[in-house]
């Protein structure tokens, strides 16, 4: 009885380490899964702490980036600066310029109008001078006619000698006829000596005339050729200024679309934990550079009344509703929210500088 009570206990016992051998087997089992799920889980947090360690120094990165951004936006800034007051001083020579074109067209005309008036003096000159050639001619004639008055007097007066008391009387009409000759012959020769100082006169003014002709006709040249070539200079200076025009266009554009670059990175910083900036400090689409650009700069003075215009207003609104949102879902700890904010942010802000990118194209053609 005794026996088989101690054979029945031991039999339990036996069972009972039988079991405890199996549960152990079991747990060191297990103990090897959790050692093994141990390394796996380490070698992953490993893993983890490498790539946390690489995010981390690429924030940093980004961090310098947006340093090195902003850097570059100062830059920018002085450039677009630097072309706006290069523009302004080629407007400013161009309208010179213009005034200079219609100064030089005024004296041109007025040389023009002088030289008409030289030549017609030098031809009134030639027809003087042909005048004085026929009163010459004239008092030549007179004095042939004197000489001959003379001499028909000459012979009166002998063949009255002849005559005796008879031809008396046909002497003193001799003698006045005569003497009419001689005053004739007198006056002939004076009307000749002021004749031939009209016509020296004359001659000298002639010349003169006709050198001042020629030389207002060179003038008249010269000033016309000067006239085509600041004509050419105008020419010059207004494809400059419509070029420093465009270039300090697209500088203002381009330096724009830096700050939204620079808005969307404060956005990550915010994002990826570098930055606790708030929503409100970010700037809406009136006061950043491109709104001011858009709104009351260049872009509203030279495309406010163009539709591609009217059509950036729109998303690049909506690039800093999406920016304000997406920092005010990461503040509440809603990520997917952030994140669906950040994608439209970006989509918004890629469809602004393919329209901008558009109009500057549009403009250049």
């Amino acid at each position: 009885m005794f026996f088989n009570a101690h054979k029945k206990k031991s039999a339990q016992l036996a069972q009972q380490l039988l079991d405890t051998q199996q549960e152990l087997k079991a747990l060191q089992q297990h103990k090897q899964q959790l050692e093994q799920q141990y390394q796996q889980q380490a070698a992953e947090l490993q893993s983890s702490q490498r790539a946390l360690n690489l995010n981390q120094q690429l924030m940093s990165g980004l961090s310098q980036f947006g340093q090195s951004l902003s850097e570059l936006k100062g830059s920018f800034s002085e450039l677009s600066s630097m072309l706006g007051t290069r523009r302004d001083e080629a407007l400013t020579t161009r309208d010179e310029s213009s005034r200079m074109r219609d100064g030089m067209q005024g004296l041109v005309e007025q040389l023009n109008e002088a030289r008409s008036h030289a030549l017609d003096s030098s031809q009134q000159m030639n027809s003087l001078e042909t005048e004085t050639h026929g009163i010459t001619d004239l008092v030549q004639v007179i004095d042939g006619v004197s000489d001959q008055t003379s001499l028909l007097a000459l012979n009166a007066s002998i063949e009255a000698a002849r005559a005796g008391e008879h031809g008396r009387g046909f002497s003193v009409v001799a003698t006045e006829v005569r003497s009419l000759a001689s005053r004739t012959s007198d006056a002939t020769k004076e009307i000749e000596t002021v004749i031939d100082k009209i016509r020296n006169q004359t001659v000298a003014v002639a010349d003169v005339s006709r050198n001042n002709s020629v030389e207002m006709e060179q003038l008249a040249t010269e000033a016309e050729s000067a006239r085509v070539r600041l004509l050419n200079l105008i020419e010059l200076a207004n494809t400059s200024s419509s070029a420093l025009d465009d270039a300090a266009i697209l500088s203002e554009i381009e330096l724009a679309n830096l700050e939204e670059l620079e808005i969307k990175l404060t956005v990550y910083q915010i994002l990826s934990g570098l930055s606790d900036t708030q929503a409100d400090a970010l700037p809406d689409e009136t006061q950043c550079q491109l709104g001011q650009w858009y709104y009351q700069g260049n872009g509203a003075k030279h495309y406010a009344a163009r539709v591609d215009f009217a059509a950036i207003e729109t998303p690049h609104k909506l690039v800093h509703i999406y920016a304000k949102q997406a920092v005010q879902a990461h503040h509440e700890q809603r990520g997917q929210d952030a994140l669906t904010a950040l994608l439209a942010m970006e989509d918004n802000n890629l469809d602004v500088m393919t329209k901008l990118r558009r109009l500057i194209e549009s403009r250049a053609q």
